[in-house]
């Protein structure tokens, strides 16, 4: 079981670069827990909760992509890439097909996504600047689970709790019930995300709440 992060950086050189905690690690590593000496800050652990994700097959995705409205890439011209208003499609790096309404093709494949139909471990994220839509199913990211609130209402209940204590309900079963998700900094980064969940009940959007502050610490 990998629990350890270990830089390729040359331990001796004294620079502070490599070995300062970067934002993006915030809930994966743990910012705590790092070997004093010349190793400090170029090895570190996984946060409590993270999780390394397997790769995913991409032919299911493109399917489910196809049904969802998007023009698949080996039918257009080239011409379509340039019209106003088009975001291109990219499936781990790859260009798949276009799409005119971004944030439909988005919200119907997270909820895809949390009702089991795609890989809890596949990401979707959008780039509105470069009119990009990017989707990850590659293995070796690093993600962590969030109790997915609607409308300022968490899905996850206490009644969902006491089913978990009394193990008539399992982690994974709230997983592939759509009350907890699974993101990657790529979608941490097009997510609103709460620290506590007292701070999402005024949201009237979606958003994501963390599961347990404390589970951006590792436990020795």
């Amino acid at each position: 079981m990998m629990t350890k992060v270990t830089s390729q950086f040359e331990k001796t050189r004294k620079i502070s670069g490599p070995r300062s905690l970067q934002a993006s690690q915030w809930g994966l590593l743990c910012p705590a827990d790092t070997p004093e000496g010349e190793a400090c800050g170029l090895v570190k652990n996984l946060a409590l909760l993270t999780h390394v994700t397997t790769e995913v097959d991409e032919a299911p995705i493109i399917r489910i992509l196809n049904n969802l409205g998007i023009e698949d890439i080996l039918l257009l011209s080239g011409e379509e890439l340039h019209q106003r208003g088009v975001y291109t499609v990219y499936l781990n790096g790859g260009l798949v097909g276009i799409v005119q309404n971004a944030v439909k093709l988005m919200c119907r494949f997270r909820r895809l996504k949390r009702l089991g139909y795609i890989a809890s471990y596949v990401s979707i994220y959008s780039d509105f600047k470069q009119g990009t839509i990017n989707i990850s199913s590659d293995g070796g990211r690093l993600c962590r689970p969030y109790i997915i609130v609607d409308r300022g209402m968490p899905k996850l209940t206490q009644e969902h709790m006491e089913e978990l204590k009394a193990g008539l309900r399992t982690f994974q079963d709230c997983v592939s019930d759509g009350l907890i998700e699974f993101l990657d900094v790529n979608e941490e980064n097009d997510s609103y995300i709460a620290l506590y969940e007292h701070l999402s009940r005024w949201a009237r959007l979606t958003w994501k709440s963390s599961l347990l502050p404390s589970s951006a610490l590792v436990l020795d």
